[in-house]
């Protein structure tokens, strides 16, 4: 048998095995940086926010900064998209079985709702980030569109503008979540908004009120999740973290 090169043991890495190393450090500094914007964004407003406040957080770099973001805004969005992504995933895995295009429309702001007020900083973000958080790309335009159409092609909803209805579910939401992120506020407020948004769209007061007051669980978040990790660094200022996620 041919006897083996003697420092066959202390050969380097092979170029497939730096390449994967390399790529989960690129995904672990682009992860720390969406964390660290949503910690800053939350508390300071994007606008009023600048990179020096992000790379004091994330601990990196001007340099390293800008290997991956061009601009705050940029970071923003790129959080935001991350953000809608995983939540998502996660309410069409509860939506999926639902045949009722009003129920699942009801059940999934519901859990929009729901987590804004579980997470505190989700609700800071998401007010932060304003109009970028209907954007394209964003949670709510993902998922409204579909449902709504399903609605009105079965009947259930009104044939308005799909435009029209998307503003009426969307504003009302998002000025919920903001309210909720400056005061607190009574969890029966929500199922109001959610029974109102479905009248507007043409179920009655009864049936209306009879899906936005089903009681919903909330939604389990992955512990890699970037809400679940962002939140457990999430000091509101003021606070003393003890009762941070």
């Amino acid at each position: 048998m041919t006897a083996l090169p003697s420092d066959i043991h202390n050969a380097p890495p092979t170029e497939d095995h730096r390449s994967r190393t390399a790529a989960r450090r690129r995904e672990a500094m682009h992860r720390r940086l969406l964390e660290s914007a949503m910690l800053v964004f939350a508390e300071k407003g994007v606008d009023a926010s600048v990179i020096d406040d992000v790379i004091s957080t994330a601990g990196v770099s001007r340099g390293t900064f800008y290997k991956y973001f061009k601009s705050n805004r940029d970071l923003m969005v790129a959080a935001n998209e991350e953000l809608g992504r995983e939540l998502l995933t996660l309410v069409l895995n509860r939506v999926s079985g639902l045949d009722d295009p009003a129920e699942r429309l009801a059940l999934g702001v519901r859990l929009f709702i729901e987590t804004a007020l579980a997470f505190p900083l989700f609700a800071r973000f998401t007010r932060s980030a304003g109009m970028a958080s209907v954007g394209p790309r964003s949670l709510l335009l993902d998922y409204l569109p579909g449902h709504i159409q399903d609605g009105i092609e079965q009947g259930r909803f009104f044939d308005l503008p799909q435009e029209v209805s998307l503003d009426l579910i969307s504003g009302g939401v998002l000025f919920y979540i903001a309210r909720s992120s400056e005061s607190s506020v009574d969890p029966e407020h929500g199922r109001h908004v959610v029974a109102a948004l479905l009248r507007s769209l043409g179920l009655s007061d009864a049936e209306a009120w009879r899906l936005a007051d089903r009681e919903v669980a909330p939604m389990e978040l992955p512990e890699n999740s970037l809400l679940r990790r962002s939140s457990l660094r999430y000091r509101p200022q003021g606070d003393s973290g003890e009762d941070a996620q």
